[in-house]
């Protein structure tokens, strides 16, 4: 069966059709004008995901959101409330914090020792008695930004008059309620430069069309031809992707594939055991990893059966890839370069379910149960790095996604050629023109203002 796509609402006002229609052509990836035309009504004003809150856990903590030209202070504050504001002294303009994260009792600016409290309230100026047009601090104190915390992830949205996160992620924060991402352990910390526009990155990720030709791996262990799709509004997607089965354009094999095999070996099954019955592994698997739950302290009663077996990949406006399991969650996030379109910075972080390493008696949920342990509370280190890098084998954010990182570099080249002007796209990659029709839509009005939802609402 061919894949399938549906517009989901969030309710009034929050429809899901788009009201433009958008050509994706070499413009809009290559363009500097596009980029700054983004940045102005995009970037500045919908909700971006900052950050991790393991980040900001107790009063003191903060890292720092570098998101295009812009640089934001994320802290938690001395009353236990996460607070965001502008990396940018109110004395002179000195950009404050320059480490990635840390720890302090204030918020020193280096340059002259302007010192802010954790909430971003000016609390102390060297030789005040020298400003004598005095040191209002409601003046002087660093610009908020709003912040809000969900599901172990900070988000952040620099429109001072910008709804709730809530009405922006609408039915999403209900159906990811029970992944408990809060409670899982970061493991991977990624972040690699790309020669891509970030949409170009989001686009890769936005189909299954490409699947076959650069990940063949995938056909023996998911199902990408018959994935379901959902358009939401804002600009929101979700694809959903059997698992523990084969890919049926290929035919059904008659023993697992090795992918398969490896996967379920530390579940405790036997691969023979399916010789001849590969259809049947993904009921046996779905059963299998609610007894491991048991035994390993996990519990998969909150969970469908399809949410245990398969994968879910949810695409939020403007620039998160969420792929998702019930053990594991890959958060991926391009972001734009300060200058140049055709660059970009693609970060991911694996986060894993808590394990202790000495349970189960050598069975996992999350791969190989002789991997680094997941009890470990300290926090993996920040790994930069380039394609080249990826393409060397020094780095790698698994096969699949060297994959892509191999290819996208080729993809904004060609973006350049006299020979483009615009993509062609078929059914299947719905979510890509779903995702640039709402684009368009951000770039003429902001959404999630009142007035342009009682608008829709009135279509």
């Amino acid at each position: 069966m061919p894949q399938t796509n549906t517009y989901i609402d969030f309710g009034a006002g929050s429809l899901a059709v788009p009201s433009k229609r958008a050509t994706l052509d070499a413009f809009r990836y290559t363009s500097h004008a596009f980029m700054m035309q983004e940045w102005n009504a995009i970037w500045t004003r919908t909700w971006l995901l900052a950050g991790l809150a393991l980040d900001v856990a107790e009063p003191g903590d903060y890292f720092v959101f570098d998101i295009g030209a812009e640089s934001i202070i994320v802290s938690r504050a001395e009353n236990g409330t996460v607070a965001a504001f502008y990396n940018a002294c109110q004395h002179r303009g000195n950009r404050i914090v320059t480490a990635e994260r840390g720890a302090a009792a204030a918020i020193t600016c280096p340059y002259h020792g302007w010192t802010y409290h954790l909430d971003g309230t000016l609390k102390l100026v060297p030789d005040e008695e020298r400003f004598s047009q005095g040191l209002p601090v409601e003046r002087l104190s660093l610009k908020p930004v709003k912040a809000e915390v969900w599901a172990g992830l900070v988000w952040i949205n620099m429109d001072p008059d910008a709804a709730p996160l809530g009405d922006f992620l609408g039915l999403v924060q209900g159906q990811l309620a029970p992944y408990r991402f809060e409670d899982m352990v970061l493991v991977k910390d990624q972040t690699v430069a790309l020669d891509a526009n970030w949409k170009t990155c989001v686009d890769n990720f936005n189909e299954q069309y490409h699947v076959d030709f650069i990940h063949p791996q995938h056909a023996s262990f998911v199902d990408c031809r018959d994935a379901a799709n959902e358009l939401w509004p804002f600009g929101h997607r979700r694809v959903l992707v059997e698992g523990y089965v084969t890919n049926p354009r290929y035919g059904v094999p008659e023993e697992l594939p090795s992918l398969l095999q490896a996967a379920i070996r530390p579940l405790g099954l036997d691969a023979e055991d399916f010789r001849g019955k590969v259809p049947t592994l993904r009921k046996a698997v779905q059963q299998r990893k609610r007894e491991v739950g048991r035994e390993l302290g996990f519990d998969y009663s909150g969970f469908t059966d399809d949410q245990v077996s398969d994968v879910l990949q949810y695409d939020l406006f403007p620039n998160i890839i969420m792929t998702i399991k019930p053990e594991e969650l890959w958060v991926m996030r391009p972001r734009p370069h300060p200058t140049d379109p055709d660059k970009c910075f693609f970060d991911k972080w694996t986060l894993r379910i808590h394990v202790p390493a000495d349970a189960g008696r050598g069975l996992s949920l999350v791969g190989d149960p002789n991997a680094a342990p997941l009890d470990s509370s300290e926090r993996p280190e920040h790994e930069v790095f380039t394609r080249e890098d990826v393409i060397a084998g020094r780095h790698s954010m698994t096969i699949t996604i060297d994959q892509d990182i191999h290819y996208l570099k080729d993809m904004q080249a060609g973006m350049h050629s006299r020979g483009f002007t615009r993509a062609w796209l078929n059914e299947d990659e719905a979510r890509v023109q779903h995702f640039h029709d709402w684009v368009d839509v951000w770039l003429e009005q902001n959404p999630l203002r009142p007035e342009a939802r009682l608008s829709r609402a009135a279509e």
